[in-house]
């Protein structure tokens, strides 16, 4: 009876393997702005998405028949400014936004679109201008949270 069962267990744990799935391309397609047609953008979207979906459970493999595409729609940052006196409060939100097709042999299956958003609030007695320049953490934080929302609404 043992060893029905340790071979029962054994062959089970080598059936089970994880879902194979391949990064299609990303592409950036936003019209307006700074980051309009960044590739380093789309680069580091690409990256993120690989990291999610491996935590997600899925192996990447060049040659699966499941494929992800996306494309980034929009990025802004949108600054709010509070002054009174010598005080001032500073929020900006960095805010992205991608649609995620899913392929099954090069016919699509499911699209979705998604927001990633990571807020930055700053106050201070003093105001120092620092010219509008991108967070990279905020950055970072958004297309986390953006990959992270395309993964889910996929339902792979």
């Amino acid at each position: 009876m043992r060893l029905l069962l340790f071979l029962l267990s054994f062959l089970f744990g080598l059936s089970v393997t994880a879902q194979e799935i391949k990064i299609g391309n990303v592409n950036n397609i936003i019209q307006l702005g700074e980051l309009a047609g960044n590739r380093d953008l789309a680069f580091g979207v690409k990256n993120v998405l690989e990291e999610v979906i491996q935590d997600a459970g899925y192996d990447l493999n060049p040659n699966s028949s499941l494929e992800i595409t996306v494309d980034i729609l929009f990025f802004d940052v949108k600054k709010n400014n509070v002054q009174l006196a010598v005080y001032s409060k500073n929020t900006d939100i960095y805010t992205i936004i991608a649609r995620a097709t899913l392929l099954n042999n090069g016919k699509k299956k499911k699209q979705v679109t998604a927001k990633g958003q990571a807020k930055s609030i700053s106050t201070a007695t003093l105001v120092l201008d620092e010219g509008g320049k991108f967070s990279q953490a905020n950055v970072s934080s958004s297309i986390k949270k953006l990959t992270e929302q395309l993964v889910s609404k996929l339902k792979l």
